[in-house]
């Protein structure tokens, strides 16, 4: 029977019309970045009305009522005294770093909520590239939560790495078997 085109000869080579799943690792590192969007849009936010309502001492502002009370407020004097002033220009340099970041996480969530494969590669090479300077950190001053966000992004790292040598292990392989057909 001679083979028509645009139909497949056997079950193996037709298309799958099932939505293809989604691995565990990938769902939960698009989560992750879509938390990591929410954070930067709220942090960008914050820094940019702080910046609109010229305010460079935003503690002291939540802490004024306290001393209206209370002028002599200790606790409360003592730790506005330790609060840095921050400039204008440094909220509003902050809030435009954080809302990049924030469109940065949100396109990776969503490229990897929709397979995207170069978004993976974008995270993959991304992630990599601030190892060197997170070990850096922690060889300076190791705290705990410099310590597991290495460990978390070598995971990731590991995990996205090791995903994109085994497709491209298949596809060799696939490539190799229909060479020998």
């Amino acid at each position: 029977m001679p083979r028509q085109l645009g139909h497949a000869t056997n079950a193996s080579q037709a298309p799958s019309l099932a939505p293809r799943r989604r691995s565990i690792g990938i769902s939960l590192l698009a989560i992750e970045k879509a938390c990591g969007a929410c954070f930067f849009q709220a942090a960008a936010t914050t820094l940019l009305v702080l910046h609109a309502r010229n305010v460079t001492h935003p503690l002291q502002v939540l802490f004024a009522a306290e001393l209206r009370e209370d002028p002599h407020d200790a606790a409360a004097n003592l730790l506005i005294g330790f609060l840095p002033q921050v400039s204008t220009t440094a909220l509003l340099t902050l809030g435009l770093v954080a809302l990049g970041d924030m469109l940065l996480h949100a396109i990776e969530a969503a490229g990897l909520w929709l397979g995207q494969l170069w978004v993976e590669y974008l995270i993959l090479i991304e992630t990599a590239g601030l190892l060197p300077y997170e070990a850096y950190e922690i060889v300076r001053h190791l705290t705990p939560f410099k310590l597991l966000a290495f460990g978390i992004n070598l995971v990731i790292v590991a995990y996205l790495a090791r995903r994109r040598l085994r497709s491209k292990s298949a596809r060799a392989a696939t490539k190799l078997a229909s060479m020998s057909d």
